[in-house]
């Protein structure tokens, strides 16, 4: 910390950058945001000038050999993820990555290794952890509310694949093979271990790809940089408990653009969260009985009729409830104190656990056979 604010860097200047990190980053009264960096140099001269950053460039080692970094955002394609986190946490500089953590499992696990030696704040962007709904939901469960877990049905899916390929996201050299598994997926095996307090121990699964307009299986696909379109697969916990996950960005929403669905089923009631651009719905039922709405504070409540909107689907989004907020209250914890708890926020810890099921869901799909998760 030099003088009294955090100078933190942004690596990449997408569209999610300029939605999801720039807005809080200049709302924190404790931040600068020093400098920012895009390949080409153009996306970053632009989001520059938009929130008045001194400094861009079209290399992140330039900006972080330049520029004296507290704290970095990595808010670039998957593949890149890895070398710029290592480099980073290197230097001693703070971390919160863009999901999915890597490319795949052993990348992560460098990660979660590099950032733990060098003693850095690290975080990673699991931002439906802070619905509202999702607090009461994982409460209730904690709870008892619905008795032992038996069973859970849980989905996140968009239709802004069917339009094409949704950039990146949908090569495997950069996005990786996993496609929508690592874009929707990556938040709904992480919600579902969250809430639950519980690891996907095995996976069996099928992965389809859209091309020249029919599904096809991942075998089919090995020569084409596509990454996959929709993915579906059975997972057990080891409680015993098991469950069905679908991801999808070919599933037409209507006009509710993304929607993610959570319900459990236990030996006293069942549970259901729903989520989309229209609000939140979170009701419960005891075993036998009629279902009840739950009423959860700061969030929208469901509305058919209501404007699709980012404020409807991630109201938190401008609050310190933002996991970038507290990471930057972490870092401050840090640099005055000399240690700080990272229970607040998901960390690269998480985020490695959430790339060994990707890989597991891959690795399935590809021997057409159940994978076993060894953490």
């Amino acid at each position: 910390m030099r003088g009294d604010k955090v100078n933190i860097g942004v690596v990449g200047a997408g569209s999610f950058a300029d939605l999801w990190y720039l807005p809080i980053l200049k709302k924190h009264p404790f931040v600068k945001i020093q400098a920012i960096c895009s390949v080409s140099g153009a996306s970053a001269k632009k989001l520059a000038e938009k929130y008045d950053i001194q400094s861009r460039y079209v290399s992140y080692k330039d900006m972080f050999d330049s520029e004296k970094l507290d704290g970095i955002c990595i808010v670039t394609p998957n593949d890149s993820h890895f070398p710029i986190a290592v480099d980073a946490s290197k230097r001693g500089i703070h971390v919160i990555c863009e999901k999915p953590l890597a490319i795949d499992q052993y990348e992560a696990s460098s990660m979660v290794e590099s950032a733990r030696n060098n003693q850095i704040v690290h975080g990673i962007n699991f931002t439906y952890r802070e619905n509202p709904a999702v607090k009461v939901l994982k409460s209730y469960l904690d709870d008892g509310i619905i008795g032992k877990i038996y069973e859970g049905r849980f989905q996140y899916t968009g239709g802004y694949g069917l339009s094409g390929s949704p950039g990146w996201r949908g090569t495997k050299s950069k996005g990786g093979v996993g496609g929508v598994l690592a874009d929707l997926g990556s938040h709904l095996i992480d919600l579902v271990q969250y809430v639950l307090s519980e690891r996907i121990s095995s996976v069996q699964s099928s992965i389809s790809f859209l091309h020249d307009g029919r599904l096809k299986s991942i075998h089919e696909m090995e020569i084409h940089d596509q990454s996959a379109d929709s993915v579906f697969f059975n997972a057990s916990f080891s409680s015993g408990a098991h469950g069905s996950f679908y991801t999808s960005w070919i599933s037409d929403q209507g006009n509710r653009n993304q929607t993610i669905e959570l319900s459990f089923f236990g030996s006293k009631g069942a549970i259901e969260f729903l989520s989309s651009e229209l609000g939140v719905q979170l009701r419960y039922a005891p075993r036998g009985e009629i279902w009840k709405d739950i009423h959860v504070e700061t969030a929208a409540k469901w509305n058919n009729l209501a404007d699709s909107s980012e404020e409807r689907f991630r109201p938190w989004r401008l609050t310190d409830q933002n996991i970038i907020w507290k990471w930057i209250d972490l870092i401050i914890e840090k640099q005055k104190t000399g240690r700080c708890g990272l229970t607040s926020i998901p960390t690269f810890e998480g985020g490695y656990s959430v790339q060994k099921v990707i890989d597991a869901v891959i690795q399935s799909s590809y021997k057409r056979k159940e994978i076993l998760i060894d953490y």
